[in-house]
């Protein structure tokens, strides 16, 4: 991917987050573009980059936010290495099997997010019901559109 492209993904992905966060989210629901990406990347590129990609995706997460700054470029860092992992056993090359880890990753994210709560906050940070069960399958969602996406531009 030229430097170009690259930089126009990785602006791209942070404004959508932005935007989804700010105008589409209900109840505290909305997908985790960044999230997915992250996943997506590891899966095309490797863990070292998808963790590079990933904190820095995180720290602007957590500047978005105003609650327990860091935990999101730490987490999204894990995804990104813990995806790169997953790659060599699992080929995250199709549309299935990258939805299935993008759907466990999030979970693990949300529990993840509790425990540093539960670490630095002294209580196990918990967004509620509807964004535990709805973002997940929205992320393994928005993460099968951008594969569909990231081939279709490979085939030209």
């Amino acid at each position: 991917m030229s430097p170009l492209r690259a930089g126009a993904f990785f602006l791209g992905a942070m404004m959508l987050q932005w935007f989804w966060n700010t105008h589409l989210s209900y109840w505290g629901a909305a997908p985790q573009f960044l999230l997915a990406a992250t996943v997506l990347i590891a899966a095309r590129r490797g863990p070292v980059a998808a963790m590079l990609v990933g904190y820095v995706w995180g720290l602007y997460s957590d500047v978005l936010r105003a609650d327990l700054f860091g935990a999101d470029a730490l987490l999204y860092a894990l995804v990104g290495y813990a995806a790169g992992l997953v790659r060599r056993q699992i080929d995250l090359q199709t549309v299935a099997p990258l939805s299935a880890v993008v759907l466990l990753l999030s979970w693990l994210y949300f529990v993840g997010r509790g425990l540093l709560g539960l670490i630095f906050v002294k209580s196990f940070y918990w967004p509620g019901w509807i964004p535990v069960l709805a973002t997940p399958p929205m992320n393994a969602l928005a993460a099968m559109i951008a594969d569909v996406l990231w081939e279709n531009r490979r085939t030209r």
